[in-house]
Order: structure tokens, then sequence, then C-alpha cells
């Protein structure tokens, strides 16, 4: 039992220092907007706010703002660069409904 529980300890201390060599080589990415962009875990995918886009799509500047599509969606919770000053038409759940929406929370 020790000789598996010693196993299982070097393979999450060796997969942590994996995890952390991989981050090294991806680091986040500030868009022409000032938004930062961190990388997923897997392939070439960065995250902010909840939008998934590849790397390449950040580089050639083709990823612009968020849609007001989606700053309608309660289920997207946007930082102040992505609102860019405009207003979301959320329509606030009622508490019965036990929602996670962050938006309904504040």
């Amino acid at each position: 039992m020790q000789a598996v529980t010693r196993l299982i300890a070097e393979w999450q201390l060796a997969r942590s220092e994996l995890a952390e060599l991989e981050r090294a080589e991806h680091p986040y990415i500030t868009d022409r907007f000032g938004r930062v962009w961190r990388w997923k875990g897997r392939g070439d995918i960065y995250v902010h706010c909840g939008s998934a886009v590849p790397k390449s799509f950040l580089d050639d500047g083709r990823m612009g703002l968020p849609a007001q599509r989606a700053l309608d969606n309660p289920n997207y919770d946007l930082c102040g660069v992505c609102l860019d000053g405009r207003q979301r038409n959320v329509k606030v759940c009622t508490p019965e409904w036990g929602c996670s929406h962050k938006t309904c929370q504040r």
C-alpha cells in the first residue's frame, strides 16, 4: 500500500511540474483592447470572460469586443473592458429559480 501511495505522490509531483512547464510555454496574451487572455490548457486555445478562441484570432486582431447578444446573456460574466461602457439587458432571475448567474447575485 505504501508503494502505491508513493507512486501516486510521485506522479502528482511530476504532473504539477509538467503543468508549470506547459504554462511557461504559453504566456498570457494582451489584445488590442487590453484584455488579458490565458491559455486554456490544450492546443492553442486562449480564454477570457467566457470566450475561447485560437491564438491566431488574437495575433491577427480578428477578435473584437463581444456582441450585444453576448452582453444580454447572463451566462457570461464580462469584465469592464468587454462591456466597454455598454448596457446589459439581462433579465434578473427570481430567487426561487436558484440560478448561478453572477449578474443575478449582485
